[in-house]
């Protein structure tokens, strides 16, 4: 059984090898990006691919959990430095429009993984198990209950919050696709456009 305590030189080596991943899921999808291609974008033999990752499933799970944890990290700030849900509504847009336009490759990815991955049995990423802080983090970036509490404040009017929430992420994913076939689209004046279409659609009266 490998132990815990990796080498600094094999953390680098797993790094290395979940950004190759990234890149090559990014760009020719989760479906086509076999281990051999992401050890030849590495240049290393499959066999070293494998020993830092058993199995695909064990890479794809370290890639969720390496992409979230750079997202929680990006966004998590942005909201708390906030003290009304409208205000964190909009951090909450803005943030993710910049992490999307700095992290277009990566975020690619997840949404290709998204769509595409099952395990064996069948399971989508979202059952894939993920760290405590992981999941901790995940759970400030609750856009529904942002909403939620925008309601109960009285800062919002009535709406069903689950939907307008899958509305909000249904529409800064959408802008993904484009920003990898542009890398010049505007990602900031997009992420302006949303926040006042979505402050309209959760303004009080």
């Amino acid at each position: 059984m490998r132990s815990n305590d990796r080498t600094f030189t094999e953390h680098a080596r797993r790094t290395q090898i979940i950004l190759a991943a990234i890149e090559v899921i990014a760009e020719i999808g989760y479906a086509q990006a076999s281990i051999r291609k992401i050890a030849e974008r590495v240049g290393v033999a499959m066999s070293v691919v494998l020993y830092h990752f058993a199995n695909k499933d064990e890479l794809v799970r370290e890639i969720i959990n390496h992409a979230w944890t750079a997202a929680v990290d990006a966004i998590v700030p942005a909201l708390e430095m906030e003290r009304t849900a409208a205000a964190r509504l909009r951090a909450y847009i803005l943030a993710n429009a910049d992490f999307i336009k700095t992290n277009r490759m990566q975020y690619a990815a997840v949404l290709d993984i998204g769509l595409s991955y099952r395990t064996a049995d069948g399971e989508l990423m979202d059952r894939l198990e993920m760290r405590p802080d992981l999941v901790a983090g995940l759970a400030k970036l609750d856009l529904a209950a942002i909403l939620r509490e925008g309601q109960d404040a009285g800062e919002f009017g009535d709406f069903d919050p689950a939907r307008t929430a899958m509305a909000i992420r249904g529409a800064l994913n959408g802008a993904v696709l484009d920003l990898v076939r542009d890398p010049d689209f505007d990602m900031d004046g997009y992420g302006e456009e949303l926040v006042a279409l979505f402050e309209r659609a959760t303004r009080r009266g």
